[in-house]
């Protein structure tokens, strides 16, 4: 219940923003690393959610300042780990041996907890982003809880943890227009369900906006 009415007090602000940001995750600052990003995370079918996926992706087009993501690169972040580098000197850096000791200390806990299933929709929007809700009955939170309780992950959120699948994101500060009431119109529309029977760690290198999300570690769900 507090998940949902995060979403609704998300569309109702959202509505009352007179422009989106620039939100693209390839800033100068993240395309200047080497090596890849990682980040817990379920993938997200694209298939499971057609046709509907694809209509709504063409309505986001419309808007010259939607960037669409592509089917690979759907979705849901559990945590962040971080840029991986030999030397980390900054919260959102992490070595190569401090992942390892992170899968190590996830793999337990995460796979105790039992599969579960996810709902996605209606629509929604960040003031840089739009995204699809998450209905869950909060097991991407209880994830997202215990990978920083077990595995001590030092980074602090800036906001509160909110499971959601980010469909494009906004690629310039640009006056709103009717895209409220391109959005509005899926709002009440569920996209799909789908099973979550593992949960991942994956990289993704930082040289392109949209590069594979590549395995680096997998936790089945068992419990």
């Amino acid at each position: 219940m507090d998940q949902d009415e995060a979403f609704r007090r998300l569309w109702q602000a959202f509505r009352s923003f007179r422009a989106v940001a620039d939100g693209r995750h390839d800033t100068a600052d993240w395309r200047s690393h080497d090596g890849v990003y990682a980040v817990c995370a379920v993938r997200v079918p694209a298939a499971a959610l057609q046709p509907a996926l694809d209509e709504f992706r063409a309505a986001l087009r419309t808007f010259p300042y939607a960037r669409v993501h592509p089917d690979h690169f759907l979705h849901i972040t559990l945590q962040e780990l971080g840029f991986v580098c030999a030397k980390p000197g900054r919260r959102d850096e992490i070595s190569p041996a401090r992942l390892d000791e992170f899968a190590g200390a996830a793999a337990a806990p995460i796979g105790a907890l039992p599969p579960f299933s996810i709902t996605l929709g209606g629509a929604n929007s960040f003031q840089d982003a739009a995204f699809l809700d998450v209905h869950d009955r909060g097991r991407c939170a209880r994830l997202h809880a215990r990978l920083r309780d077990v595995a001590a992950v030092t980074t602090i959120p800036k906001f509160a943890y909110l499971p959601h699948v980010t469909l494009a994101h906004y690629t310039a500060n640009a006056p709103l227009g009717n895209l409220p009431a391109a959005l509005a119109a899926w709002r009440d529309h569920r996209f799909g369900t789908f099973p979550v029977t593992q949960v991942e760690i994956l990289t993704l290198r930082v040289d392109e906006p949209y590069p594979p999300l590549e395995t680096y570690a997998v936790f089945p769900l068992t419990g």
